[in-house]
């Protein structure tokens, strides 16, 4: 198994990761909140080496200005299912330029549920589960990899916890696929 699981260990996103998987939480504001923002930090976590940035000085005869900008030439795709992962994914589009958010649902394998895109092979796809437990996440990488021809670095998985058994296979079915998430769990 040559999977690359990024187990992220930050002390925050763990504090908020919890805060999900306890769903003990009786104020829904807070259990949204945290979810959003949980959301925004693993984003960023998974896309930091990913992302490219273009640094711009514009010189005036008095004064210097300095911008970063994102390459127009990326995009990112985020597939989820929006009914279980809304929460996560709702401020995304604050830090990541260009992104598409697309609704998939996993569950429910149909191939009018999944994407129908044209460019799709030149952009960067992360799939957002919060709990990555079952093996339906697996119809969604054999369609984008065998019936899309998306190359498995374009591909990379976030989610709050995952299971030990799922890791191990798509180690096994998708070396070099990379995973990131807060905690890994034997189910």
């Amino acid at each position: 198994m040559r999977l690359n699981i990024y187990l992220i260990s930050h002390p925050i996103i763990k504090q908020l990761s919890l805060s999900i998987i306890n769903t003990s939480l009786k104020n829904k504001q807070i259990y949204q909140y945290n979810a959003k923002l949980l959301g925004c930090l693993l984003i960023y976590e998974t896309v930091r080496k990913w992302i490219i940035i273009h640094y711009i000085s514009i010189k005036n005869i008095d004064s210097k200005k300095e911008l970063y900008k994102f390459d127009a030439k990326e995009s990112y795709i985020i597939l989820t299912n929006l009914t279980e992962c809304g929460d996560i994914v709702s401020d995304i589009n604050t830090i990541l330029p260009q992104m598409y958010l697309q609704h998939i649902n996993f569950n429910n394998y149909y191939e009018d549920n999944y994407i129908h895109l044209n460019m799709i092979k030149k952009e960067k796809i992360i799939i957002v589960e919060k709990f990555l437990n079952n093996y339906s996440i697996i119809r969604l990488l054999d369609y984008l990899l065998l019936e899309q021809k998306v190359r498995i670095s374009q591909i990379k998985i976030i989610c709050i916890t995952c299971s030990h058994s799922i890791c191990e296979y798509l180690g096994n079915k998708y070396q070099s696929l990379e995973i990131y998430t807060t905690k890994m769990y034997k189910y």
